[in-house]
């Protein structure tokens, strides 16, 4: 009974096992024994038989974990494990996974266990990346770095050679490697993945936009393709009677439909879809008349209909399109925006340095005082610069004037990239022109300065502007920008001219019909204009064209429909699809943002520990100090910290920063090449987020011209499907006249 409380006890996972049984420890040791001697399909069974004695036992669960993992860790050394394959070892890795789990769920102040699973949430990531993430890592990593007082699990694995504080610190360091190889992998795969993402989405729009296009394509063609199931005799019939008989008043006539009429024609037809036509002309009707407009826009979201197109944008950034919070958007780079000119218009070609610092000195003999050179003295606003022939140089240069134009162009280039690129010129520069030289003359203010370097300098600046247009996709983005400037709207502007009368009580075909002009550009606009009363049409100026263009139509009013519903089906889907994209390029900008958060608090606790050391340098310029290691320094910094705050993030920092070295005349410039890392980093993560920016807006545009529709598109059909009804009857009755005279001729 004793022995059911006690393992009761040991199965509460609230509460920590400060040593196991002796039982346990022993069958533990017994299992250790075999598997160091190499007996590893032994040791295993030993510990799976352990287990199930002891279900509850955390040490029972580590060590079932601790034997899988050295299983992995062979497979990785090429031992005795190396023929295994990957689902073999993604198995053993999986079992001390869940393993090292439940050992943390049952002791979970065991510092030992908790690096026990992020050491194998970290093989699980690096050996299945597809189904795991190192994000669990460096979670697990931070809830054991975060514990105050861990317990060992004395008798489990202990070294007893160590003392309990070093075995602790052991573990701690093993954790914060973990995490620091796990962010490293992180990031890099983040940057290696980011072009590829872009590339698909720009790739996806261009689809979903192509069978837009051929949407709207298929319902025009499809329109037009309908056949009018007339016979060859009705068609000669009406031909003749337009070309020989119509008069020019009853052809006007013709393109002038009451809209009584057009509701009457249709309800002689009581079927389904004659209803649903006569109710989507009295529908059109209604809209065009409150909007004066024939284009209109749907939402594929909420399914409101906005008849202009403006509004129809704000509608969907209120309602529907997020955007960043108020603190990710003061994350958003400043746009360098007065630079395209110079990419443009000014020369891009090698200059001589050498005549060029003689050009600079002499100029410089003009400043007066303090006051500095007058503008035209500036070597920089010299138009004759000293140009020299260096075909090698040039073509990089050349290339260079590229990538920005590029940049600039689709303002993607911002203040922080600007810095970078001027900072790596002058850092060349200034071996062959002093600084104080350059700055006077403002060269290190204007991107020309580039062509002062030589080759291999030049290859430096183009590899720092390529690097930013691989990680950003930014060549794709604008080859996609410039198609859609090319391509223009989805709706186009020209379409067979049709108004209402003032009182909308008719629609009126523009009056150049009658001689040829079936399709003419105009605004949309659906009220005639004066314009439209001004036109003038002579009887000879008629032809046929109109009465041909009529017969190519058809009478098949519920075809018609389902082409139009079936358009607009298909632009509501392919709307959503669109939203699809900028949901999932705003989550993508939002990540960006907060990595980029991360990184600038990073950067700040780095700059902060390089003015610790910069302090005391200026401490050490005194005789009478007696200096003080940067390492020292530095701890102090990081106990203070988590003290303070118990935050791990600069703890880490510094951590990291000891990893790589401790000596003191190398902490600075381990400082400085983290804080370059990090700048190298924001640069990219400032790209990504202008891309982004960009193909967010781009998306948006298509969302709001794919909702786009026009009231012509279905209405003229449905028009020339009355107009072809109303001639047909007129050559009938000029038909049946004409017998009818003929008749009575012959029997006088």
């Amino acid at each position: 009974m004793s022995s059911k409380k006690h393992n009761a006890t040991q199965a509460s996972p609230s509460q920590p096992q400060p040593q196991p049984p002796n039982t346990i420890k022993d069958e533990v040791t017994h299992a250790m024994n075999e598997f160091q001697k190499g007996n590893h399909s032994e040791a295993l069974n030993l510990a799976e038989d352990i287990l199930f004695r002891h279900p509850n036992s955390a040490v029972a669960h580590g060590f079932v974990c601790f034997c899988h993992m050295k299983i992995v860790l062979s497979v990785r050394n090429n031992s005795s494990y190396a023929h295994l394959s990957l689902a073999e070892t993604l198995k053993h890795i999986k079992i001390s996974v869940e393993s090292s789990k439940r050992a943390v769920e049952l002791c979970p102040d065991s510092l030992y266990f908790r690096s026990y699973h992020a050491n194998a949430l970290f093989d699980l990531a690096d050996h299945d990346s597809a189904n795991a993430g190192f994000e669990a890592v460096i979670e697990a990593c931070d809830a054991a770095l975060a514990m105050e007082d861990p317990v060992l699990m004395e008798g489990f694995l202990e070294n007893e050679e160590r003392t309990r504080e070093s075995q602790i610190e052991k573990l701690r360091t093993i954790l914060r490697l973990f995490k620091m190889h796990s962010r490293h992998i992180i990031d890099t795969q983040y940057m290696e993945n980011m072009k590829n993402e872009i590339q698909e989405v720009q790739d996806r729009k261009d689809e979903i936009e192509q069978s837009a296009i051929v949407a709207r394509k298929n319902f025009e063609m499809g329109s037009r393709k309908l056949k009018n199931p007339k016979k060859e005799t009705m068609e000669t019939r009406v031909k003749a009677y337009w070309n020989n008989t119509m008069s020019m008043e009853l052809k006007k006539d013709l393109l002038r439909i009451r809209i009584e009429d057009l509701k009457l024609h249709f309800a002689k037809n009581a079927s389904p879809e004659a209803v649903a036509v006569a109710e989507e002309v009295m529908q059109a009707v209604e809209y065009v008349k409150i909007s004066q407009n024939w284009k209109f826009s749907t939402c594929c979201l909420c399914n409101v209909r906005i008849f202009n197109t403006e509004w129809f944008a704000e509608h969907m950034k209120r309602e529907h399109l997020r955007t960043l919070s108020y603190e990710l958007r003061l994350l958003e780079p400043e746009i360098v925006i007065d630079l395209v000119n110079t990419t443009e218009s000014r020369d891009w070609k090698p200059v001589d340095v050498v005549a060029a610092k003689k050009m600079m000195e002499d100029l410089s003999r003009n400043k007066h005082g303090d006051e500095g050179l007058h503008e035209s003295k500036l070597f920089m606003n010299q138009k004759d610069w000293p140009y020299c022939q260096n075909s090698r140089r040039g073509a990089v240069i050349d290339k260079i004037r590229a990538r920005l134009h590029v940049f600039l162009k689709i303002r993607c280039f911002v203040s922080n990239h600007f810095r970078g690129y001027m900072f790596l010129i002058m850092q060349m520069l200034k071996k062959q022109i002093p600084v104080q030289l350059l700055k006077e003359h403002y060269m290190n203010q204007t991107p020309l300065s580039v062509c002062l370097l030589d080759i291999s300098e030049l290859y430096c600046v183009l590899e720092f502007l390529d690097d930013l247009d691989n990680t950003c996709g930014l060549q794709r983005l604008y080859k996609s920008v410039n198609k859609d400037v090319v391509r223009g709207e989805l709706c186009d502007a020209y379409h067979e001219k049709i108004v209402f009368n003032e009182d909308f009580s008719c629609v009126v075909f523009d009056k150049r019909m009658l001689r040829g002009e079936l399709v003419v550009t105009n605004d949309g606009a659906a009220v005639a204009s004066s314009a439209d009363a001004e036109i003038e049409l002579n009887d000879d100026e008629c032809n046929d064209t109109s009465v041909n263009w009529l017969l190519k139509g058809s009478t098949d009013i519920g075809e018609q429909l389902k082409l139009w519903t079936s358009f607009r089906e298909t632009s509501i889907s392919q709307g959503k699809e669109f939203f699809k994209i900028y949901e999932a390029e705003f989550e993508r900008i939002q990540n960006i943002c907060e990595k980029k958060a991360q990184y600038l608090r990073e950067l700040n606790v780095l700059q902060n520990l390089e003015s610790i050391c910069v302090k005391e340098d200026k401490r050490r310029e005194d005789s009478g100090y007696t200096p003080v290691s940067y390492e020292y320094l530095l701890s102090e910094q990081r106990r203070q910290t988590e003290r303070t705050n118990g935050d791990n993030f600069e703890s880490d920092i510094i951590w990291n920063i000891f990893e790589e070295t401790r000596v003191d005349s190398k902490i600075k410039l381990a400082i400085k090449k983290q804080i370059h890392k990090i700048i190298s980093k924001l640069y990219k993560l400032d790209a990504i987020i202008r891309t982004t920016t960009i193909a967010m807006e781009q998306t948006g545009t298509k969302i709001v011209t794919i909702a786009a529709y026009d009231h012509r598109l279905i209405m003229v059909p449905l028009l020339k499907s009355f107009m072809l009804a109303r001639l047909e009857e007129l050559a009938n009755e000029d038909a049946e006249e004409k017998s009818k005279a003929a008749r009575e001729a012959s029997t006088e």
